[in-house]
């Protein structure tokens, strides 16, 4: 019995492979879409109203219009609310309190504060190497600024006790 040749074999798979992809591209027997039937008419948007609920209408003052401008009223607090919300931010080592209409100037300056920290922690480990000793301080973590929290807090005391707290973690890690 003869051995059919690889070149043979992947000839024919190509053409199968090109066949089948081209047969799926083709149009299939599509059904015809039946027409949708009439709507049945509905009555007048008015009737049995009143002359109350027409003279609202007409006015423009129907209940639609004053439920939008209340929930408008709701967003523009709610906004207000959070505007006024402390945040915690960590930039590198270092923990703030800062409002959230303040974040963006705090985001810009971050990176001064972070290059000073760096500074300062590559100083100390140099100032070791030449004496000798072991350095144990924390370099600063990659991230620069980092807003701790999505909600922050309603008051800047509540901020700052959670910043204080963090800050005690970083530095017990710091002094072992």
């Amino acid at each position: 019995m003869k051995r059919i040749s690889p070149a043979l074999v992947a000839l024919a798979a190509l053409v199968l492979f090109c066949t089948s992809t081209i047969l799926s591209a083709l149009p299939g027997d599509k059904r015809a879409k039946l027409p949708k039937p009439p709507r049945p008419t509905a009555q007048k948007k008015g009737a049995g109203i009143g002359k109350l609920g027409k003279a609202l209408r007409k006015s423009g003052r129907g209940r639609k219009s004053g439920k939008k401008s209340g929930n408008k009223k709701k967003y523009d607090k709610k906004k207000k609310e959070e505007e006024s919300r402390y945040h915690v931010v960590q930039i590198g080592l270092k923990f703030e309190v800062v409002q959230k209409k303040k974040l963006g100037s705090v985001r810009k300056s971050a990176p001064k504060k972070y290059k000073a920290q760096l500074a300062k922690y590559e100083k100390a480990r140099k100032a070791a190497d030449k004496k000798g000793r072991a350095f144990h301080g924390l370099k600063p973590p990659e991230t620069v600024f980092k807003v701790l929290g999505d909600n922050g807090y309603k008051t800047q005391k509540e901020a700052q006790n959670n910043a204080k707290r963090l800050q005690r973690q970083v530095d017990s890690k710091r002094k072992k």
